[in-house]
């Protein structure tokens, strides 16, 4: 019943954007029955500086094993599955394995790109005890240079570092899944995950690493999402017991990152933040998050930061955080759409 439902919000979706005679449509399908086989061809395809609509790829149910690349100029693209559940692109690859460019499975460096309904993954397993290995290997879900980039119901699935915003872009993400363990959500870009879930799989996991401009008002926000993990005394896939994991770390000695509203369970150090290095100056802030792991001693404590007011969290709206007064380096506003089926209008 689950998939007959995405499958007819999925075909209205299309069938709704198909009829704007402004947007371009494309089908990928795995068996070649539409007009691509890969999602790469689909992206090579695309026009640059395409401004007459959208570019919409529909990618029917499959398992993509593709290193994807959507390049600077190529505008306008949205990526659209069926559901995130049957619709997967997937690569393994990591810091040391020998290949040649960046170690993502995807890169966005495109302006004005939409997702919806897809899962990026990268299954490369960052174990700790593996002789003449890199204990911990970069392994990249999904990175991103580009801005005003925008995700709905996704999953985004990794250990070391699964979501890089690299670059000063902004980036929206809603309704999804986000897995990782070492620093796996960080960069440099504005970031807004809003109303996801973000699951810590390993041991002394960090969900955030932000290298925030200092220029820059915001850097990294979730807001009314639950943060969630393996249960205590569980093996993560090292065979390490679970125990704890934390909000995250600064990255490049800067960090902006706030979590308002969120679900904070047991398994969160009581500490919540912690160092990459010495001589970093991180601004972390919590406001009003439920939930076992919740407290509002803990940044007081840690002296990283603190608790916002009121007045100072009514400053963390979506509207808000992607503004042009934010960072000097925007010229316009940003307000994305809420959901994937306005994002198509």
């Amino acid at each position: 019943m689950k998939h007959l439902r995405s499958f007819l919000c999925f075909a209205a979706l299309i069938l709704a954007a198909a009829c704007s005679s402004n947007n371009v449509v494309k089908v990928v399908d795995p068996e070649g029955k539409g007009d691509y086989a890969t999602i790469q061809e689909a992206f090579n395809d695309v026009p640059d500086h395409f401004t007459g609509g959208k570019w919409i790829i529909r990618v029917r149910p499959g398992e993509y094993n593709e290193k994807l690349s959507l390049p600077e100029g190529k505008e306008n693209v949205v990526l659209m599955g069926q559901d995130a559940g049957n619709t997967v692109i997937w690569f393994e690859d990591w810091s040391s394995s020998g290949t040649r460019g960046q170690k993502a499975t995807v890169l966005i460096a495109a302006d004005d790109f939409t997702a919806a309904n897809i899962t990026f993954r990268n299954p490369h397993q960052n174990i700790r005890e593996i002789p003449g290995e890199n204990k911990r290997s970069q392994a990249t879900a999904l990175q991103l240079t580009g801005d005003r980039l925008a995700f709905y119901n996704c999953r985004f699935e990794g250990n070391q570092d699964t979501f890089y915003g690299r670059g000063t872009g902004r980036v929206y993400v809603r309704d999804s899944y986000v897995e990782g363990n070492v620093d796996f959500i960080y960069g440099s870009s504005v970031m807004v995950f809003d109303r996801c879930e973000i699951f810590s799989n390993q041991h002394e996991s960090y969900i955030t690493a932000g290298s925030s401009p200092l220029a820059s008002k915001f850097g990294i926000t979730f807001l009314d999402c639950r943060l969630t993990a393996k249960e205590a005394g569980e093996p993560d896939h090292d065979g390490v017991p679970f125990q704890y994991f934390y909000l995250g770390r600064p990255w490049h000695n800067s960090a902006h990152v706030a979590f308002l509203r969120c679900y904070e369970p047991a398994t969160l150090n009581p500490d919540g933040w912690t160092f990459m290095n010495s001589g970093a100056y991180p601004t972390f802030y919590e406001y009003k998050c439920t939930g076992p792991g919740a407290t509002t001693e803990r940044l007081l404590r840690r002296k990283m930061g603190r608790q916002l007011t009121d007045a100072e969290a009514a400053a963390y709206t979506v509207e808000n955080i992607f503004s042009a007064a934010t960072n000097p380096n925007y010229t316009q506003d940003w307000l994305p759409a809420r959901n994937a089926g306005q994002a198509l209008r």
